[in-house]
């Protein structure tokens, strides 16, 4: 390496400290021989220190770049490591279940029934059946912030189910629709089948509705394959049981379709369309799957910034899926507010009190912190990591009770119904691959092109510099510190002058010099 076995009296700078003499010493051999670029300029002895000072700016310089380029490659590589990638096009759609459908009707409860009911109960004084079936839009209260409800509202309906020793859940199991009463006829798979083997009374943020393929807690999931085409969808024709209903005072006539995940609550989160009565409506639905790549399954919840459905757990819900947690995070809130939750959210999960009418003026006036509108009562609900996402897209036409056809399903139609056609609208689907858009050879690699490209550097580079500044220093503070030695043993000596010496009365700083 061009290192003496000891150094000269000539080489030994006794202004500076040995420590010192030894780096100043190490950093000159390693400029020298070092394959980092410009290094061996800053001490060429054949140019001038401008030159040395030149190529040292130059050389920090460039070594800065590197720093920042490769902070940039790290800082790409934490923040965001995942990319989508499309799997596949054309995915069988056999592969997956059949789209959950969820059929809401437009007005809660059915009022041919409610009256008939209301007629075996007590009612408050002063009131009667009609005053009663009025009140009833007092339910919207729990759901909305519409309208405000006064103690005229309220007060009537607190004082039916006092009377009566009626909770708030018996009270709307007799007056809500059944699915009977909603669904006329169904066919799937190109068979006409029971509505009832199909569709189950579920809860949802719209009350109670009838869902198919819909996995909820107290619900038998179906589990019906899904299969491409019109002939092989879902296909019902809707018809209101219900003689009383006013489609112009309900200001509606038809029924809310709600698709979403089977395990997603039906709410908003859903993809809501509104099915009018007196039309055929199709609804083709586009499924897109996304999964993760088994090392994305490898990264930490914070690496891949967002989590699988074992691995975030909710209160109220059993299933985690984002749209559960977003309304996870309403009920919390609904809690935390009113002391309650609204019916529908009851899956006997908790011991939270379940709210009542007089509970409606709470609900109304905290609703913007219910529903999360402001920052301080959102919930951290991060995103799921494998989901299925649907595309619906409507087609309507008016009905035509008259048009001959041969099919048995559309035989007794009338007036005023309603038929609706869900079905996958192609065989295949798309499948997006969440992958590691860069793993830790691809960031080593770029790290390395970075220092190699602005000071030349390489990992033997490195080592190189370890080995310099460890090894070859310590071999030159020991030729340091040995030839020192010799020197004070070998050399002058130099002693302070006595303090009677009469040189000390003309001179305040003499030396007096002994030869050994």
């Amino acid at each position: 390496m061009g290192h003496k076995e000891e150094l000269s009296p000539e080489q030994v700078d006794l202004k500076v400290s040995p420590l010192v003499a030894s780096l100043k010493r190490t950093w000159n051999d390693f400029c020298a021989t070092s394959s980092i670029h410009g290094l061996r300029y800053t001490r060429d002895e054949d140019t001038n220190r401008i030159v040395h000072f030149v190529w040292l700016l130059i050389s920090l310089v460039m070594f800065i770049c590197a720093v920042v380029m490769a902070r940039t490659f790290y800082i790409d590589f934490r923040s965001n490591p995942t990319r989508m990638n499309v799997e596949s096009d054309n995915t069988p759609v056999s592969n997956l279940y059949f789209p959950p459908v969820t059929i809401c009707p437009d007005v809660l409860f059915n009022m041919q029934k409610s009256e008939a009911f209301l007629k075996t109960l007590q009612l408050p004084q002063g009131t009667n059946q009609s005053f009663i079936l009025r009140k009833l839009h007092i339910f919207y209260g729990f759901m909305l912030d519409d309208e405000k409800y006064s103690d005229q509202d309220i007060n009537p309906m607190e004082s039916l189910l006092s009377l009566n020793n009626l909770t708030l859940q018996q009270l709307v199991e007799h007056l809500r629709w059944n699915c009977d009463e909603i669904l006329y006829r169904c066919r799937f798979n190109g068979q006409i089948r029971d509505c009832l083997e199909l569709f189950q009374l579920s809860k949802t943020f719209f009350g109670h509705c009838c869902s198919f393929n819909l996995r909820q807690t107290g619900l038998n999931f179906t589990g019906e394959r899904a299969v491409g085409g019109l002939k092989y969808g879902l296909s019902v024709i809707l018809r209101y049981k219900d003689d009383n209903y006013d489609p112009v005072q309900s200001y509606s006539f038809g029924v809310k379709l709600l698709i979403q995940e089977a395990d997603a609550f039906p709410s908003a989160h859903s993809s809501s369309k509104f099915i009018a009565f007196d039309s055929e409506v199709f609804a083709a639905l586009h499924p897109q799957e996304t999964f993760c790549s088994p090392a994305v399954k490898a990264l930490s919840i914070e690496d891949r910034n967002c989590v699988f459905r074992n691995e975030f757990t909710m209160r109220y819900f059993k299933n985690y899926v984002y749209p559960n947690c977003e309304l996870n995070c309403r009920v919390t809130n609904m809690v935390k507010f009113c002391n309650c939750h609204t019916y529908f959210f009851d899956f006997n999960r908790t011991t939270d009190r379940i709210c009542t009418f007089k509970d409606i003026p709470c609900l109304v006036d905290n609703f913007a912190n219910i529903i999360t509108r402001k920052r301080s009562t959102q919930c951290y609900c991060p995103l799921t990591c494998e989901h299925l996402d649907y595309d619906v897209q409507i087609s309507d036409f008016p009905l035509k009770l008259n048009m001959p056809v041969a099919d048995q399903f559309y035989s007794g139609i009338a007036k005023n119904d309603g038929i609706l056609h869900v079905f996958i609208n192609s065989f295949g689907y798309r499948r997006l691959r969440h992958d590691l858009l860069s793993n830790m050879v691809t960031l080593v690699s770029n790290l390395g092109s970075a220092f190699s490209l602005f000071v030349g550097m390489s990992m033997l580079s490195v080592v190189e510099i370890i080995y310099y500044f460890s090894v070859i220093l310590r071999k030159n503070y020991v030729l340091e510190c040995e030839a020192r030695k010799k020197m004070l043993h070998k050399g002058p000596k130099f002693a302070w002058p006595k303090a009677n010496d009469s040189y000390s009365k003309h001179e305040k700083s003499v030396f007096i010099i002994h030869k050994s």
